[in-house]
């Protein structure tokens, strides 16, 4: 089944007084980048997540936030917390004691005098070395990740409904070049053959010649096999979009190699009709190639 890279995803979960909120985006990337955006405090999980993230997706680049609000007021079991350095309080205090008596001030030490010292209140984030507590954070990432592979299927169904109709409209327009093409190699034959015998009517070049030289020139224009060829790469597009995943690699390589076809039967042709057809297939090749862009 064809997925897309893009996709969204988030859960929720209650741990230590703490409601923490998960939330992955996925869009399109040639290979798998991650970025991870959580508390500090997370950091030794952070390998984790990533394999997980790797093995789940594959490809594309992913963001990761994990946002944490305390429950309630009970500070026990927070994952963040608030202190005061107690000691560089004591000694702003001394030495503004000092500064009182030095230089005889009377006014005493306010609030707000205490509020200005830099450095005086610490944010602390405990840990998440509880095994268990790895285990509930990685599950619920885990349930997140089962929303954006659901969505990515969902999306990628819908990505294989435009495909399949723009495959539809270029086997329409190969059938059109197909028959444009038939009596292209004998007009040509012919041509080919009535100028070499203008050209070269005075001379002494047998007509075996002439028609030798005017049949290796109208080969050259021959769109036959690149037809055949064509055909070939679009009946292997929509088997990889049928019957496979994390194919967007190689769609995209058959998607070059159908426009390689597309344009020599262009420059080979001299028929207008075809030439048109082969300019609106390389526009409809144009939409694959952009819509191939996001599937994994």
């Amino acid at each position: 089944m064809l997925e897309s890279m893009t996709a969204y995803g988030s859960a929720e979960i209650d741990i230590n007084n703490n409601h923490l909120t998960i939330e992955i985006k996925s869009v399109n990337h040639r290979f798998f980048e991650a970025r991870l955006k959580m508390p500090y405090s997370m950091g030794k999980i952070d390998p984790a997540i990533r394999k997980l993230l790797k093995e789940k997706l594959v490809r594309g680049s992913v963001d990761c936030y994990i946002k944490t609000t305390k429950i309630s007021k009970d500070e026990t079991n927070c994952i963040e917390s608030i202190t005061v350095d107690t000691d560089l309080l004591s000694q702003y205090i001394k030495a503004l004691e000092e500064i009182k008596v030095k230089f005889n001030i009377s006014d005493n030490i306010k609030i707000s005098d205490v509020l200005k010292i830099p450095n005086l209140f610490i944010n602390e984030e405990k840990s998440f070395s509880d095994e268990e507590l790895e285990k509930k954070i990685l599950k619920t990432i885990e349930k997140c990740l089962g929303q954006v592979l659901e969505m990515q299927k969902k999306e990628g169904a819908e990505l294989k409904k435009v495909i399949d109709k723009n495959l539809d409209i270029i086997d329409d327009y190969v059938v059109k070049i197909k028959d444009g093409s038939k009596d292209l190699l004998n007009n040509s034959f012919i041509k080919i053959k009535d100028n070499l015998t203008k050209l070269l009517s005075s001379s002494d070049i047998s007509e075996d010649r002439i028609l030798t030289e005017a049949g290796i020139l109208a080969e050259h224009i021959d769109v036959t096999e690149e037809i055949d060829r064509l055909n070939s790469h679009i009946k292997q597009l929509r088997y990889e979009l049928n019957n496979n995943t994390d194919v967007g690699r190689k769609l995209d390589f058959i998607i070059q190699e159908v426009n390689r076809e597309i344009n020599t039967i262009a420059s080979k042709s001299e028929e207008k009709d075809v030439i048109y057809h082969c300019v609106e297939t390389k526009s409809i090749i144009e939409k694959i190639r952009e819509q191939v862009q996001n599937v994994k």
